[in-house]
């Protein structure tokens, strides 16, 4: 009996917010800060955008899990990413914490992510108001670019897809999540505009990148590229807003100028 009163406990505690997450995705983490978790969060890795201050412990590590180093924080709760080896997966669930992974790829991944996250924690309204807000197209003229990060390229059905069109963009490739980078490939898309992303540590604006344009204007499959020549082509560094997850909100603030210019 004093079993099964303790269980509902439990089970009255996580239903009232009382979870303790660890996770094991950046993206994620950003979409647990924003739906209004940061209290809850335990463990995360060392690219969770945290504030220095916050107490969860940085050493989650899905490459590299430990599952006693998990233990320790007595979780409640293990987010992992969507290309989690299953085996680790098993292995949280059977020691008894509710483990959920990440939906597979797609054009609204990040949105079905979202409303994942906020039925888990059980904040459903604000996920639904991070849909929106994700969502809430204004009327443009669609704009083509092509993202271009470590090496593979943005398509239509990747995760970027419905962010970018909530600015007026569309990949300029016509199929495909991700596709491994090819100056021909990129030559034969003719994009307004190209993206270069960096991963780094911290997040920055996206600026104008004289250095790419001088590096594509050495191609001589895509030098006479408009986008080339008028000197559309952009450089970011993503820490985390570009990942999966609601920080994705931000990239409007720097992509809607870009947007602007080219629709003159």
């Amino acid at each position: 009996m004093r079993t099964l009163l303790l269980w509902i406990a439990s089970c009255l505690m996580l239903n009232a917010g009382g979870h303790r997450i660890a996770s094991y995705n950046p993206g994620a983490t950003q979409t647990l800060l924003d739906l209004g978790c940061s209290e809850e969060i335990v463990m995360a890795t060392r690219w969770c955008p945290l504030p220095k201050e916050h107490p969860a412990a940085r050493d989650a590590d899905v490459f590299l899990p430990d599952l006693e180093r998990l233990l320790r924080t007595k979780p409640d709760l293990v987010i992992l990413p969507r290309m989690a080896n299953p085996l680790w997966a098993e292995k949280c669930a059977k020691a008894g914490l509710r483990t959920i992974v990440l939906n597979p790829e797609s054009r609204d991944s990040v949105l079905r992510d979202i409303r994942l996250l906020g039925e888990v924690t059980g904040r459903t309204e604000e996920a639904a108001r991070l849909v929106l807000a994700l969502t809430s197209r204004q009327a443009k003229r669609t704009k083509t670019i092509i993202v271009i990060w470590d090496g593979v390229m943005a398509g239509p059905e990747s995760y970027l897809a419905e962010p970018l069109a909530t600015v007026g963009f569309k990949s300029a490739l016509s199929q495909g999540a991700w596709i491994k980078f090819d100056w021909e490939l990129l030559a034969d898309a003719k994009p307004d505009a190209v993206l270069w992303i960096q991963g780094a540590a911290a997040d920055s604006p996206i600026a104008k990148s004289p250095e790419k344009v001088a590096e594509m204007a050495r191609v001589p499959v895509v030098k006479d590229l408009t986008c080339v020549k008028n000197q559309h082509v952009y450089l970011t560094k993503s820490g985390s807003k570009w990942l999966p997850g609601s920080g994705l909100l931000k990239i409007d603030r720097d992509l809607n100028p870009i947007y602007d210019i080219l629709d003159r």
